[in-house]
């Protein structure tokens, strides 16, 4: 048994806002539109060893891990000769994105551990990640609000598929990062026996689903063009909201709140629209996390949390848990252990 931690990697989560075209005529399709957040995150020690390890509060969690680097050590083609100890980890099939978020952080720390010196962006190029959406990727190495341009029909992806059945057809390109503002909170809630759609469910779901009218692709992309990013760039955290919330009236948002198994977010979606200081409410990814904004220079986390909780007593019988945050601006972190 190796004892010899060195290292700890800790990655932020991040929230999915929408797909923007899911139609294709113009030539391309997908196209992201994120938020890279503080927590849940994930975070784990780690050090070199003879052989795996993998020290875990749960077994899943262990043979979450023990998958991964299996599928980190055949991309990088090394042996996983190393021990991981995990502290926090982001809770699976929720729409944060923890999929990719264990994958890179898996592949960078044995990049490190073998000495192998690939640079963050050939890992992430060859991670088999960013079929469908660039968003984790990037909250993974730079951080921010972040909008990519998805992929090309005629040379990259010729059919709609979530990144899970994409692995081949290379990451979008990143169009903008921005800085988040420190000013804003996130609020969240995260559903106990809800889960967003994974593996053959999101398949189906995106083909039965595709081409979306092209009216309703050019509707998203201009609310995100001449409102979103400008109300970001005012700092107009109600505009913000609005935008937000526009998005899940539209386009491929608006699919996914019809899903039958999404219903019972409805009355939390009305919570979040309902509670005092929280603007604009979003489904994150596939759900089934729902997520707010809000400002900290007039609400503190507690008073957000608290009118968000009241307001969820009143109209839903979901459960799960409220949590405040901040956006992360920076990406992951790789630390000596002190």
């Amino acid at each position: 048994m190796c004892s010899t931690l060195t290292h700890q990697i800790s990655t932020p989560s991040r929230l999915h806002f929408t797909l923007i075209d899911m139609n294709g005529e113009i030539g391309r399709v997908d196209g992201s539109l994120g938020l890279s957040i503080q927590n849940p995150c994930l975070s784990f020690n780690f050090g070199p060893c003879r052989g795996t390890v993998v020290h875990a509060d749960t077994s899943d969690e262990q043979e979450l891990l023990l998958d991964e680097l299996a599928a980190a050590s055949e991309l990088l083609q090394a042996k996983p000769d190393i021990e991981i100890e995990i502290l926090k980890m982001i809770p699976p099939h929720q729409g944060l994105g923890s999929g990719t978020q264990v994958r890179l952080a898996v592949l960078t720390a044995l990049n490190h551990v073998l000495e192998l010196n690939h640079s963050y962006t050939k890992l992430g190029r060859i991670s088999a990640r960013g079929g469908t959406s660039g968003i984790g990727i990037n909250a993974f190495q730079i951080g921010g609000l972040l909008l990519d341009g998805g992929h090309s029909v005629s040379e990259q992806k010729t059919s709609f598929a979530p990144s899970h059945f994409a692995t081949k057809v290379g990451q979008p390109p990143l169009l903008m990062r921005a800085a988040f503002p420190n000013e804003w909170g996130i609020v969240l809630f995260v559903p106990s026996n809800l889960r967003g759609l994974a593996g053959q469910d999101e398949l189906d779901f995106m083909l039965d689903n595709t081409p979306i009218p092209l009216d309703e692709v050019q509707s998203t992309s201009h609310i995100i063009l001449m409102r979103l990013l400008p109300a970001l760039r005012e700092f107009d955290i109600a505009s913000f909201g609005w935008c937000v919330r526009a998005i899940q009236e539209i386009g491929w948002k608006r699919r996914h709140w019809n899903r039958p198994d999404i219903q019972p977010l409805q009355p939390v979606k009305s919570a979040f629209e309902d509670a005092a200081g929280i603007h604009g409410c979003g489904l994150s990814s596939t759900g089934a996390s729902v997520f707010g904004f809000f400002d900290t220079t007039k609400f503190l986390d507690d008073e957000i949390s608290r009118n968000l909780r009241d307001e969820l007593e009143k109209q839903s019988i979901v459960q799960g848990h409220v949590l405040c945050t901040r956006a992360n601006n920076s990406g992951m972190l790789l630390k000596p252990i002190a």
